[in-house]
């Protein structure tokens, strides 16, 4: 019996022994687990930084590409005479200035008053025009 009881003891212990070293791997892989999820989300956050970044960054580079471009247009010399002649009204010697003006106030009011007169009359139903019966009467000779 002395033996009986004693392997129910080792039994008992080898059993006993397990249970605590599985929570212990447990707790363990939770603790590691735990400390890599800091990390994790980080990386993320750093990724989605990085990807706003560059479109950040292609967005400036297609601005400066276009400041670029502007900055050649006003180097050149007719371009610059073009903008002259535009804003200042450059007259380069030998050349003869020509000066469009507008029509008058009281020009714009009779052409204005044409347009509507004209309008009127498309608009206005003529009726010389034959129906759509007489028309069809006509067509058969009638």
């Amino acid at each position: 019996m002395a033996t009986a009881a004693a392997r129910r003891r080792s039994r008992s212990s080898k059993g006993s022994g397990v249970l605590p070293r599985v929570v212990v791997a447990v707790l363990i892989l939770g603790v590691i687990g735990a400390m890599a999820i800091e990390p994790t989300r980080q990386l993320i956050e750093q990724r989605r930084r990085i990807s706003a970044m560059t479109s950040d960054v292609q967005k400036i580079e297609t601005m400066n590409d276009a400041l670029q471009t502007r900055i050649d247009r006003l180097k050149d010399p007719d371009f610059i005479e073009q903008r002259a002649r535009e804003q200042v009204g450059l007259i380069l010697p030998g050349e003869t200035p020509y000066v469009v003006m507008p029509p008058s106030r009281k020009l714009q009011k009779r052409q204005a008053e044409r347009e509507r007169a004209a309008a009127e009359r498309e608009q206005a139903p003529v009726d010389d025009e034959p129906g759509p019966i007489e028309g069809f009467l006509s067509f058969l000779g009638f």
